[in-house]
């Protein structure tokens, strides 16, 4: 939330209500002007930091601990000024002190009865805040630094430079010391720049002199930091000899230097003097009995090597000039020197700038990725928007520059993407320019933008645009084919209509029109993709495809060669049409294999395709008339005659009448017992082991047939109870036995059987 009122900085630029950190004494807020109107000589201004002090507090604090009786008092009055005027400095040399590595100020001191205020180019915090603020947003910062790896020295690296650069210019354009570098003192803007700030101790030197007096008061701890010196970080001399020069701000470098790679001072001395002399004995015994490489094992080797010079207690044998230390190895990587030109862009001609850009590219995977998308990518869109509204367009600086913001933004989110980069590229008056001359660059970096633009401004801006153009207005083959290469990310991206109503159309009119050999062949690939892709139905083959390549004109055998791989997989796809097949694919494939313009080896390259095809064909026209066949039988087998028709059955002889009527067969008769007596009376015989002739059924061929078996022995029968011939089983005819003559047999009825058949007998009634 921001807030406002109605005079001065505050009627001009709204603020949050808590403050983004703080920078003893001031509070900083984030802001943001009220107007687009606002502007530096940078441009537009997007945000801004406000730096706020508030009187009451700091009176009241004085006042609960004693520092101060009351504000009337001519002592107080003193103090109170003494203090305001360190405050005052700190902002007034700001405004005086316009250099790149020197936070810049935007707004002027403005002084109320309750606070002051100034307004400076936005930073996201100090490197104090950065490093110890653990809970803090930006507390990863610190934590990287502290990580040793290549780009985490490269951000140190960097930093210590834009410190030592603004140092330069303290010294050597305006005769002055800092005093108080620190950690406090430098802040880190949005570009991931090293801002110098902290000028309220800054003071002059002499004329005609290179050292000057400076006493440091009695420390009180009830006393606000910012009105003293942070011995912590302060020279020998300042402290023991009270005396100040420029070789005293590099030893406070050396150990700012320490700080950076360490994460900690190397000197606790609370502020105290004697504190202080004691720490200082210390680190000069650690030095002689150790060695500077073991007391700054973690500074690199390079600037490891720069430190005695930086931090000797002999003023007189360290650097002469902050030059001689800017000129040391350590600040000659090449990736330092790239930043130092990339600071410089702006004024470098177009030849420079293509020539820069172009070794950029290989550069860009060791610089770590906060730097390249705060310091690279503002400036490189900056660039671009200066190349696109230049009345000549440089092509290739255009296409170059572009290239290396898709490969700073590959790392970006969505998101963050879109509010960067995009409006940048499309939808605005950039669009038209990068299009006609620097879609190279958009072309080749095409699977980063589908991922990083939302689908609708993907098709709709960018890719629609892009291929109707290069298709349609584009001149360089080159870029043609790098699109039409491209083609799989097309299809993706569009539906299926608008690939059968805008992209086949193009890519076939480009086919037709364009003359170079390379673009040609890239159409037949598309149309291969397009059909293994099912992006091209067998109604688009047959009304589009099949007209454009027989109206092709051209029989260069690298074409031909180039339909040759096309034409299996069109078989494939329009297999199942016999009648295309027949009227157009087989014509049109022999005709090209019969083209003057093929040697005798692309000539038998082209028969055995032709050959093999043609085989398919023929088998699959084979299958396919025995299916009809056999669907033609099957439907006659379904005729309706035929189901009606009822086939006459042969009548099933039965063998056992059959067999009952041969002469052959003998007659079935009773079997008679040989007791029979003429009273009736049958009594068993004792011989049961005769063999008896009978007719038995059984599952087998011979049924019917007469067979030998063995009868069974027979139980004796009471004498009371008459045997009957009706107890004797008709099926088993036995042979009848000698009867007594003297004994009449009974009589038997005079009925007509059919051979094979008798009648039941019956038993005696009795009398």
């Amino acid at each position: 939330m921001f807030w406002g009122s109605k005079s001065g900085i505050s009627s001009k630029y709204s603020y949050s209500n808590t403050p983004t950190f703080t920078a003893e004494p001031w509070s900083v807020y984030t802001g943001k002007p009220k107007s687009s109107s606002s502007s530096n000589s940078g441009g537009p201004i997007d945000k801004v930091s406000v730096f706020i002090f508030d009187k009451k507090q700091f009176e009241s604090y004085l006042l609960h601990y004693g520092i101060i009786k009351s504000k009337n008092s001519s002592h107080d009055k003193l103090f109170l000024n003494d203090a305001y005027t360190v405050l005052r400095n700190q902002v007034n040399n700001l405004a005086k002190f316009k250099h790149p590595n020197i936070l810049q100020l935007i707004e002027p001191l403005e002084e109320h009865s309750k606070n002051f205020l100034f307004v400076t180019e936005y930073v996201s915090g100090s490197l104090f805040n950065l490093f110890q603020e653990q809970d803090s947003v930006t507390s990863t910062f610190g934590e990287e630094l502290l990580q040793s790896n290549d780009t985490n020295n490269l951000t140190i690296q960097r930093g210590i430079l834009q410190v030592c650069q603004a140092l330069d210019f303290i010294h050597n354009k305006t005769s002055s010391v800092h005093l108080d570098i620190q950690p406090r003192s430098v802040f880190v803007n949005e570009n991931a720049d090293w801002k110098l700030s902290g000028l309220g101790h800054l003071i002059k030197l002499p004329e005609g002199t290179n050292v000057g007096d400076f006493t440091i008061p009695q420390y009180d701890p009830r006393v606000p930091t910012f009105l003293q010196i942070d011995l912590n970080f302060a020279a020998p001399e300042l402290v023991m000899e009270d005396t100040f020069s420029a070789r005293s701000d590099y030893f406070s470098l050396g150990l700012l230097i320490y700080y950076l790679y360490y994460g900690k001072s190397l000197f606790l001395c609370e502020n105290s003097k004697q504190s202080y002399r004691d720490q200082f004995t210390k680190f000069e015994r650690k030095i002689a009995s150790l060695s500077w490489d073991a007391v700054f094992q973690k500074v690199p080797q390079t600037l490891r090597f720069c430190l005695p010079r930086l931090m000797n207690r002999d003023i007189y044998s360290r650097y002469d000039n902050i030059v001689e230390f800017l000129d040391n190895d350590f600040f000659k990587d090449p990736l330092i020197q790239t930043l130092i030109f990339l600071d410089d862009l702006p004024t470098k001609n177009i030849d420079e700038k293509t020539i820069f850009l172009t070794g950029l590219i290989t550069l860009l995977p060791k610089y770590p990725a906060q730097l390249l998308q705060k310091k690279f990518l503002p400036i490189l869109l900056n660039n671009l928007d200066l190349l696109c509204s230049m009345k000549e367009t440089a092509d290739e600086c255009l296409q170059i520059n572009l290239e290396v913001i898709l490969l700073i933004g590959k790392n970006l989110s969505q998101l963050s993407f879109t509010e960067k980069i995009t409006n940048h590229i499309i939808g605005s008056a950039n669009g038209k320019v990068i299009l006609e001359h620097g879609a190279s660059g958009l072309i080749k970096h095409l699977s980063i933008l589908q991922i990083k633009l939302k689908k609708d401004a993907f098709d709709k801006s960018l890719l629609k645009p892009l291929y109707e153009y290069t298709c349609e207005s584009q001149e360089n083959p080159n870029i043609q084919e790098s699109l039409l290469n491209q083609l799989p990310i097309a299809l993706e991206t569009f539906d299926f209509a608008t690939v059968k109503n805008f992209l086949s159309p193009l890519i076939q009119k480009l086919f037709t029109k364009t003359t170079s050999l390379t673009v040609k062949n890239a159409c037949i690939s598309c149309f291969q993709t397009m059909i293994q892709s099912n992006a091209m139905d067998t109604y688009m083959i047959q009304e589009t495809l099949f007209p454009l390549i027989k109206s092709m004109k051209s029989r260069d055998s690298r074409i031909l060669m180039k339909f040759l791989e096309f034409f299996p997989h069109l078989y494939t796809a329009i297999q199942d049409k016999e009648e295309l097949i027949t009227e157009s694919f087989i014509p049109l494939m022999f005709a090209f294999s019969m083209a003057p313009t093929l040697n005798t080896s692309q000539f038998n390259s082209y028969s055995n395709s032709f050959n093999n095809i043609v085989s398919q064909i023929q088998k699959r026209h084979v299958q396919q008339l025995k299916t009809e066949q056999s669907k033609s039988q099957e439907l006659e087998s379904k005729d309706f005659t035929k189901i009606i028709d009822t086939p006459i059955v042969p009548a099933r002889t039965d063998t056992d009448n059959e067999i009952s009527r041969s002469i052959n067969v003998p007659v079935i008769k009773p079997k008679a017992s040989p007791s029979y007596q003429a009273t009736g009376i049958l009594t068993p015989t004792t011989n049961d082991n005769r063999t008896t002739t009978g007719t038995i059924r059984s599952g087998g061929p011979s049924r019917g047939v007469p067979r030998s078996i063995r009868s069974p022995p027979q139980k004796p029968v009471k004498p009371t109870q008459p045997i009957t011939t009706s107890d004797i089983p008709v099926s088993l005819p036995q042979k009848s036995p000698s009867v007594p003559t003297s004994v009449p047999a009974s009589p038997s009825p005079s009925l007509s059987l059919p051979p094979g058949f008798g009648i039941a007998l019956q038993p005696n009634k009795k009398a």
